[in-house]
């Protein structure tokens, strides 16, 4: 099937799934809101009652309008002895089955996802506060990121607070040099190469917090649009002419639902500890040094020491593990879209990564 006419089906069922959509009056004008399929540990009643349920009539009409039609062309071409429709037609009435089992096999993952208490698995997130006893797996991966953008953006204004006090410690000067002739010394102008450093590892920190908020978004956005993307998946699947696409559209649902979330809780799950234990070193040692450069604090290179410390397990969790996580997840979806329907392109997306 040509691009153009994927792109046109594709943009066609958008406009009935949106149609399908609630939108809220607020005082900032009205809002587009989308189910999302998990609300706490169970699966979200306006999910199923709504949403699902309006496409489990589209879904079960497109696959048997396309196990009517294929009873027909069957019996069609066993009238004619015709081998190639009866074989076209048994070919379309499994795809039609499989669609369906398809559908039920994923609800009852939704709902298994819904219900599993990650803290029952002795994983602790933000989300599970003293009026929470339970949190799914997108809170716990949201809790977890969220924890972590909180702690940069302190470790932040910490190392901004430091660079601003060796900066002005570099540019004081003792002396006195009337009409241009004098002594005049500044005892602390080599902080200023410290405080270029500072300025550095600020911008570092400033990156891993836009990374980290990224994911965050992207981890609300994949439970709502769930919903959109998986029904498509299903009722293009029906049609040997787009097949493979709602396939595609199928293993990009359940990639970024259910498995986006469950690489973010293994990867995030031990460093988030090591991320804030690093700016508690960092911070209480500033908190010795005081404000003053003079301080003999200041020059005790553990100081330095954390801010490398804690730069470091930064950079390495806010920019290079979100790179190693959606190299993993673009080759879950291409792999579970070659079992769905078609192997979904995402070579431009692997050259950008």
């Amino acid at each position: 099937m040509k691009a153009s006419k994927k792109i046109t089906a594709c943009l066609l069922l958008v406009a009935i799934a949106l149609a399908g959509c609630t939108y809220t009056t607020t005082s900032s004008g009205t809002e587009l809101s989308v189910v999302p399929a998990c609300s706490g540990t169970t699966v979200n009643p306006a999910f199923v009652n709504s949403i699902w349920a309006s496409w489990q009539g589209v879904s079960l009409l497109a696959a048997s309008t396309v196990f009517i039609v294929s009873i027909l062309i069957y019996t069609l071409g066993y009238a004619l002895d015709h081998q190639k429709a009866i074989m076209w037609a048994k070919n379309q009435m499994a795809e039609a089955i499989i669609a369906i089992v398809m559908v039920i096999v994923v609800l009852v993952l939704i709902s298994s996802l819904c219900d599993l208490d990650m803290k029952s698995l002795g994983l602790v997130s933000s989300c599970g506060g003293a009026g929470e006893s339970s949190c799914n797996m997108s809170d716990v991966a949201f809790g977890y990121l969220s924890t972590m953008y909180t702690t940069i953006m302190q470790g932040y204004l910490l190392v901004i607070a430091m660079n601003s006090i060796l900066t002005a410690a570099a540019s004081m000067t003792l002396g006195f040099a009337p009409g241009g002739v004098g002594i005049i010394i500044a005892p602390l102008a080599g902080l200023a190469q410290v405080a270029d450093g500072l300025l550095l590892a600020s911008i570092a920190l400033l990156t891993g917090a836009i990374f980290t908020l990224t994911q965050m978004v992207l981890l609300k956005m994949t439970a709502s649009l769930f919903v959109i993307l998986f029904p498509i998946g299903v009722v293009l699947r029906c049609f040997g002419a787009t097949r493979g696409f709602g396939g595609g559209l199928m293993a990009i649902g359940i990639g970024f639902f259910v498995f986006y979330p469950l690489i973010a809780v293994l990867f995030y799950g031990a460093l988030v500890d090591n991320i804030q234990h690093n700016y508690s070193d960092f911070s209480t040692s500033f908190q010795t040094a005081g404000t003053s450069p003079a301080n003999t604090s200041w020059f005790n290179p553990d100081i330095l020491g954390f801010i490398a410390s804690f730069i470091g397990t930064v950079i390495m969790g806010a920019i290079f593990i979100p790179l190693i996580m959606f190299m993993i997840l673009i080759a879950f979806i291409k792999g579970l879209s070659m079992a769905l329907g078609e192997e979904v392109d995402v070579s431009n997306l692997t050259r950008l990564i």
